[in-house]
């Protein structure tokens, strides 16, 4: 059997308001609220005055860690006691010692803010344990 398409029409408005109701359901569309929490406050750092503490936690390892804000545009990263695998990755060089098994964490690139930043150095032990 051949068919042979004449012309096409769109289907009538009951047609496609029965389909767009069947695809969405009845209940129509229903907005869904963003957390707005930081990232730093999910993960469960604290802040005192402009003393973040709390740690860096990737699925290898976490390490203890102080952040400190002097301004917007002025941010310490601080991890203690950095393990071998971090000590022997191609980052170490951006870890500066300043006593008592604490390094400041030099980046490349200043983060925008503190969850940006911890991220970051998150990310940064992960590629120490993989590498």
């Amino acid at each position: 059997m051949r068919v042979k398409i004449t012309n096409s029409r769109p289907a009538p408005r009951t047609v496609r308001d029965f389909l767009s109701r069947a695809v969405r359901g009845l209940g129509g569309v229903v907005p869904v609220q963003r957390r707005e929490l930081p990232y730093w406050q999910e993960r469960g750092w604290n802040l005192n005055g402009n003393t973040y503490t709390g740690t860096y936690q990737t699925r290898y390892s976490a390490f203890w860690g102080e952040i400190r804000q002097h301004s917007p545009n002025d941010i310490e990263f601080l991890l203690y006691a950095p393990s071998d695998q971090i000590q022997s990755c191609d980052h170490w060089a951006c870890f500066q010692p300043q006593g008592n098994e604490w390094y400041l964490v030099h980046m490349g690139r200043v983060p925008k803010d503190v969850s940006s930043g911890i991220i970051t150095i998150e990310r940064l032990i992960t590629e120490a344990y993989e590498s």
